[in-house]
């Protein structure tokens, strides 16, 4: 057994007591710390006592062992999760993952394109299709998916909001999966001056909604 040292990422939504504390470093921390990383991941690999040399090497170095046989011949000599520590202290930003097939695909498409790994263009930066399982460990509100468009539209209409009348409009009008993607779409591509008139006119309506008790 060997004493791993896991890899800090430090994203804006993070902590910075909660990684800080688990680990005994000082607090409160130079920078949010969002998740700690244990696993062999080639962007951030932890590393592995006593050399603390990188998890990443170890593996590639004897993977049979490292692996076992059975691991080795079915995801080729890489260590098939990675383990994140995460401190949430803000919202995290909006996730999608690729199938198993178009991570391949794009993975491939990618590479056979010159664009480099670390590259801010680069949408795949591995192949893998990353499915997820969430242990909480303390209160934490998850979301996933999206309300049936009839659910939508109610909801649109008893906010009451004016400025959400053409979104409104958007999906009344096609009240199905092709209009909840129409109205999605719309919404993560809108300008920021738009944005600035927008949120806080929903952020109103949605404590007035509630003031009203309905």
């Amino acid at each position: 057994m060997r004493l791993l040292t896991g890899a800090i990422r430090p994203y804006a939504w993070g902590s910075r007591t909660a990684l800080a504390e688990l680990r005994g470093e000082p607090t409160p921390s130079a920078h949010p710390e969002a998740e700690l990383w244990f696993g062999a991941h080639p962007g951030d690999p932890a590393t592995a006592a006593p050399e603390n040399v990188s998890l990443l090497t170890v593996i590639d170095a004897d993977p049979d062992v490292q692996l076992g046989a059975a691991c080795v011949a079915e995801f080729g000599g890489r260590l098939p999760f990675l383990m994140k520590v995460l401190a949430a202290e803000e919202p995290l930003s909006l996730q999608a993952h690729p199938s198993s097939e178009q991570a391949r695909e794009g993975f491939a498409r990618e590479n056979a394109a010159g664009i480099a790994l670390n590259a801010p263009e680069r949408n795949y930066r591995d192949d893998s299709h990353k499915p997820e399982l969430v242990v909480a460990l303390t209160e934490f509100e998850a979301l996933a998916g999206f309300r049936e468009p009839a659910e939508t539209i109610e909801l649109l209409r008893l906010l009451q909001v004016a400025e959400l009348d053409p979104y409104l409009g958007m999906i009344a009008g096609e009240p199905d999966s092709q209009g909840l993607r129409a109205l999605f779409t719309t919404w993560i591509t809108l300008p920021e001056a738009l944005l600035a008139k927008l949120v806080p006119a929903v952020l109103d309506g949605a404590v007035a909604y509630l003031g009203r008790g309905e």
